[in-house]
């Protein structure tokens, strides 16, 4: 099969030592990180326009479609993140280091504000708030402390599907089970629709009935960059894509055109142009901003409720973003380094 790929070919063209020092520079790619901050600061806007008052403002159009960005991402993050893991620990404490403080900080400053300034039609009390610690408490029948919180269970349960595959050896095989994959996402739509009966929650987040083809998508897009373009996985991010139209409707999958562009200008090395130092560091805070931005940002706009809609987002915009910096900077990034130098240090040297 014809394949194109533009990494190697440069490769070849290239002395060792260069081959090693780029490798150490792309090791973290910006552009996924910037993208990140740009969904993130979409969804913020969202819910700032949309407002807390039912029926106050449209809210930008469309703009909750930017946690498909977030889908994408995680597909072409966690795929690389496992073709550089050597076990199911590494991947772990990796992932529970990435996430975990940042959350829990998070969790608990949202519900203290919020308890001090209640919100309309927002009731979780402390008890249900330290459920909310375990970052499932929405499959638990439990409040969230803040509504964003929905999107973080899907992406557990992507990690222990990926997980799955790694250990059990068959990660290497994800290409062929991407169409049955697909597939079964749309014979669940189509039952669902046909017998007017939803598809069980559990089973949906389980098989991931609702969101699978933008993951799947994310680690095609990972193969195109790191190993090259070929028919196969050009047909099979179509197939991604048609899904999206089918599951999502006509609108988001206009979007869905949008994203899969953006990502395949990525996986061919032509988004270069977006690493700007300000988009960089909002791609630095956007999972704090994500973890922070409503509950906080709504309790700050009702406190300005005397002030336009225009002064209550962008003053709250101003704190929430000053607060996901320190989240950022004090707990997220800090914690992640503490937990995995003490990890690597307890390990054993086999492993």
């Amino acid at each position: 099969m014809r394949e194109y790929s533009a990494p190697i070919r440069l490769y070849k063209k290239m002395p060792f030592k260069t081959i090693i020092k780029e490798n150490q520079v792309r090791s973290r790619i910006s552009e996924l990180d910037i993208l990140r901050g740009l969904a993130a600061l979409v969804v913020v806007f969202y819910h700032y326009t949309l407002g807390f008052e039912t029926g106050k403002d449209s809210g930008i159009p469309f703009g909750v479609l930017a946690v498909n960005l977030f889908f994408i991402i995680s597909g072409f993050v966690i795929f690389m993140t496992l073709s550089k893991t050597k076990n199911a620990t590494d991947f772990i404490v990796s992932r529970f280091s990435r996430l975990y403080p940042a959350f829990w900080a998070a969790v608990l400053l949202t519900q203290t504000i919020v308890w001090l300034n209640p919100l309309p039609d927002h009731t979780c009390s402390w008890s249900e708030a330290l459920i909310n610690l375990s970052m499932i408490a929405g499959p638990l029948n439990c409040p969230w402390v803040d509504g964003v919180y929905w999107s973080l269970v899907i992406e557990l349960m992507f990690y222990c599907i990926m997980l799955f595959l790694f250990t059990a050896g068959i990660l290497k095989y994800i290409e062929m089970l991407i169409l049955p994959w697909l597939l079964l996402q749309i014979a669940a739509f189509l039952f669902s629709i046909h017998s007017n009966h939803p598809i069980p929650q559990v089973i949906s987040i389980l098989f991931l009935l609702k969101y699978a083809h933008l993951f799947l998508a994310g680690i095609l897009f990972y193969k195109l960059r790191f190993e090259g373009v070929t028919l196969s996985r050009n047909f099979l991010l179509m197939c991604c894509l048609l899904t999206q139209f089918i599951i999502k409707g006509f609108v988001a999958g206009v979007f869905g055109v949008l994203f899969f562009a953006i990502f395949y200008l990525l996986s061919l090395d032509r988004l270069n142009c977006i690493a700007l130092r300000p988009l960089i560091f909002l791609g630095a805070i956007s999972y704090s901003l994500y973890l922070v931005h409503q509950n906080i940002g709504f309790v700050i706009m009702r406190a300005l409720s005397s002030y336009s809609h225009i002064t209550q987002i962008l003053v709250a915009f101003f704190i929430v973003l000053m607060i996901s910096t320190l989240l950022t900077y004090l707990i997220e990034q800090p914690s992640l380094r503490a937990i995995r130098k003490l990890y690597t240090r307890l390990k054993p040297a086999d492993l």
